[in-house]
């Protein structure tokens, strides 16, 4: 007697309005950014666990503890996912990361993806909230300015300490100030790449001045580098191992004072140039905002835009700037393929403008 396989029919159905619904939401690029926003979070997730160690050194199959600390239900199928977004590749029973994914993980690559990430996050997305005023940025709505300052602490060290020490060699500095140090990368850089040089960094945010002690100690350089709480816009009101300082440099915070108008920022500048009348040179480090889609611009604006600082402007703009200030703008140095864009200016009293 043979037994008969008894399969269901299966009817397909169909309409035109169905068809172009569907064909909207396939042409309109959500598809892709979707699996954008995903991968985002997943690589995030790599580096956060150690999976991305482990996928570098080893073990790399799971029976060898690949996935020790991971969710037992989770991690294959997690696996499985990043070996279908072509991140990672299978030997055998191990896992490799692909050149992609070795292209998604550098430091490089993880900072940039953790400033949006892991500092703005939270900030994107109430972006409904923050524009109906369900939410106010500063107090229902905060960046992370630890996972800020860290992730630019890493761009700031790939790109752009080259710059700081190319511009105070060229006015022959000694002692650095940084205002607005953050975890103190910048100033501990500096000081490891140039002996000669010593530095002090300013920041007014106590722990953050803790962890940049902590980092000078723990690189060598404590003898040379030190770091004190202190408000970066109240230049009067520093503490006296500041004024020991005979170049300043000032990154990627001034952008921010414009929140109180132009005239404040201008006031600031004057102030410094009062304060330190001997002063070598002050550095200041601006993202030049561009209003296009090039190495993440547009994204770069919204935060700004939802965060309410003080939007970076253009170098022209700044120039007209430093033109009403008592400071003038001797040089300005760009560092092109670096993130985020940023232009440097070279300022000086006007009695001590030079070429």
């Amino acid at each position: 007697m043979t037994i008969t396989e008894h399969r269901p029919e299966i009817i397909e159905l169909t309409d035109e309005q169905q068809r172009r619904e569907w064909q909207a939401f396939t042409l309109s690029d959500l598809p892709e950014m979707i699996s954008a926003m995903h991968v985002c979070h997943a690589v995030r997730a790599i580096a956060d666990t150690p999976l991305l160690e482990r996928l570098r050194n080893g073990p790399r199959n799971p029976a060898d503890g690949l996935l020790a600390g991971i969710d037992p239900d989770m991690g294959p199928g997690f696996l499985r996912y990043l070996v279908n977004r072509g991140i990672l590749e299978t030997r055998g029973e191990e896992f490799f990361l692909t050149r992609l994914g070795e292209f998604l993980t550098t430091d490089v690559s993880l900072a940039r993806l953790g400033v949006y990430v892991d500092a703005y996050g939270m900030v994107t997305s109430r972006t409904g909230d923050l524009l109906t005023g369900k939410a106010v940025y500063g107090k229902d709505v905060i960046r992370d300015g630890g996972k800020l300052g860290a992730h630019c602490d890493t761009l700031f060290s790939a790109f752009h300490t080259p710059t700081l020490l190319t511009a105070m060699r060229g006015r022959k500095v000694e002692r650095i100030l940084d205002i607005g140090c953050g975890g103190g990368q910048l100033v501990v850089d500096a000081c490891l790449r140039d002996p000669s040089l010593t530095g002090i960094g300013l920041d007014i945010d106590a722990d953050a001045v803790a962890v940049a002690n902590e980092h000078a100690r723990t690189s060598g350089v404590a003898d040379r580098v030190k770091f004190v709480v202190g408000d970066a816009f109240a230049p009067k009101t520093w503490p006296k191992e500041c004024f020991e300082a005979d170049g300043l440099c000032m990154m990627s915070a001034l952008h921010e004072h414009f929140r109180h108008g132009e005239q404040a920022v201008i006031d600031l500048l004057n102030e410094i140039s009062a304060t330190f009348p001997e002063l070598k040179i002050l550095l200041v480090g601006e993202p030049e905002i561009r209003y296009d889609s090039r190495e993440n611009d547009d994204d770069f604006f919204l935060i700004h835009v939802l965060t309410g600082q003080g939007l970076p402007r253009d170098r022209a703009a700044w120039f007209d700037v430093f033109e009403k200030s008592e400071l003038t703008c001797r040089r300005m140095y760009t560092r092109p393929e670096a993130g985020p864009r940023l232009c440097f200016y070279d300022l000086a009293g006007k009695k001590r403008d030079q070429p």
